[in-house]
């Protein structure tokens, strides 16, 4: 089994445990998490359709930015071209290109907030693509998380394509894949119920051109707009609107479900059921990273 290893660096300061288990996502295949060894691996289907197995840990100490390792394990030898695409899933994966300083700024000035936050802390997970990011987003929904771990699991084993000589090992499906396997399907096979016309939508309109994602990546276009065009996507809601754009580096919007509405009475308003205003009010001195100043606010 040939193995490349390569280098990630890091600008600015990098907590890599942090950034791999502070979102969920690193419970859900095909990511996976060794706590002995703090390496984050992946099943990766790469764009020629081939599958690898990327494993990742930092080289050096969060405070000095440092590097990623990256071992890629292939059945086959990997070209440049391949290099770089994998180097481009870890970057996204991991978010090494933002900027995450003037957050970091905010913290020191609102003393009075408490957040568990560690040095170079703040990233949180994603995918390398953003259809599997809307994917897993949308097993989120109306469900809890045990359900969608399961949901994402049978997607995985069902349709995702294996690594050479190791059956178990299933990368993502592709749009492809998700597109020809149907609705049907997906509700009988998956478990993913109502929302199998939802994924089975999102597949067919990014196979058949009609949808490109690409579009909703652009630095360029504002967050209002782009959570109004993202709203019209099938199936996705404010909170799932608000969990997208966190995944795409937009922090302004909170995903209010029960759980946040469940945290936020408990702190902040212990005595009252408070409204979605109310609860926009107490992120709000955190401007554009309301979202990071929720997610690792301090509980009651």
């Amino acid at each position: 089994m040939p193995t490349i290893v390569l280098a990630e660096p890091v600008s600015g300061p990098l907590d890599f445990v942090s950034t791999a288990q502070a979102h969920g996502w690193v419970a859900l295949r095909p990511f996976a998490w060794d706590p002995d060894q703090a390496e984050l691996s992946r099943i990766h289907r790469l764009s020629d359709g081939g599958v690898v197995r990327l494993r990742m840990q930092s080289h050096r100490p969060a405070q000095d930015g440092g590097s990623i390792g990256v071992v890629i394990d292939s059945a086959e030898p990997l070209t440049p071209s391949h290099e770089l695409e994998i180097r481009a899933a870890v970057r996204r994966i991991l978010r090494l290109d933002e900027n995450f300083a003037e957050f970091y700024q905010l913290c020191d000035q609102l003393a009075p907030w408490k957040l568990r936050l560690a040095p170079g802390g703040g990233r949180l997970l994603r995918c390398p693509t953003l259809f599997e990011d809307i994917v897993y987003t949308l097993c989120t929904t109306n469900i809890n998380w045990s359900g969608t771990i399961r949901m994402v699991e049978r997607l995985v084993t069902k349709l995702g394509d294996p690594f050479p000589g190791q059956e178990s090992w299933r990368a993502f499906p592709s749009p492809a894949a998700l597109a020809a396997a149907g609705p049907e399907f997906l509700k009988r096979e998956t478990g993913l119920g109502y929302r199998s016309d939802y994924l089975g939508e999102l597949a067919s309109a990014v196979v058949e051109g009609r949808l490109d994602l690409t579009a909703f990546e652009a630095p360029e276009k504002p967050t209002e707009l782009l959570h109004r065009e993202l709203r019209q996507l099938k199936g996705v809601g404010n909170y799932a609107a608000a969990t997208i754009l966190m995944l795409l580096g937009r922090y302004e919007h909170l995903a209010i479900d029960s759980e946040l509405r469940s945290f936020a009475t408990k702190k902040y308003f212990p005595d009252q059921v408070p409204t979605e205003a109310q609860i926009r009010q107490v992120y709000a001195p955190w401007g554009r990273w309301q979202y990071l100043a929720y997610w690792f606010d301090t509980p009651a």
